[in-house]
């Protein structure tokens, strides 16, 4: 499995280009990304598409899909691009995804193991920061119980 790690900062074109980070270029090496709306955060996935397929795999044409089932299909597969960067990691995101993540002029990569997010640099900080901080509450809590407090 591909693992992403880390977050990068690239210029965004008025045409949708961007550029992959190197980084990220080497662990996709060549791969086509699948692009989808976040349906928890304001950011766009992108799944490689192997990972992306795999995690269909296990299912049949055959089975007929709950209520909840056909909604998650059509909220999470609906919208999907799938995009191959050019050798020198430059991809064009399409308008829809632009507008829905906030981006403008640039785009923050954030690894998150099995996929990459991009996100409007502000609002990844303000993200990794709400974060930083839920972890360090419960990391305060669990010090607080463990010492009788």
């Amino acid at each position: 499995m591909t693992q992403f790690r880390g977050k990068f900062t690239n210029g965004l074109d008025k045409k949708g280009r961007c550029s992959v980070p190197a980084q990220f270029r080497t662990r996709l090496a060549g791969e086509s990304l699948v692009l989808r709306r976040s349906t928890r955060h304001p950011c766009i996935e992108a799944w490689p598409a192997s990972a992306f397929d795999a995690e269909l795999a296990s299912r049949s044409p055959l089975d007929e899909p709950d209520e909840d089932e056909e909604f998650k299909a059509y909220a999470l597969f609906s919208d999907t691009v799938e995009v191959t960067p050019d050798p020198d990691g430059r991809m064009i995101l399409p308008a829809d995804l632009i507008a829905f993540a906030g981006l403008s002029d640039s785009i923050s990569f954030l690894g998150r193991m099995e996929r990459i997010e991009l996100w409007e640099p502000a609002a990844a900080e303000a993200m990794i920061e709400k974060a930083r901080q839920a972890l360090a509450d419960k990391a305060r809590a669990r010090a607080s119980t463990a010492g009788g407090g």
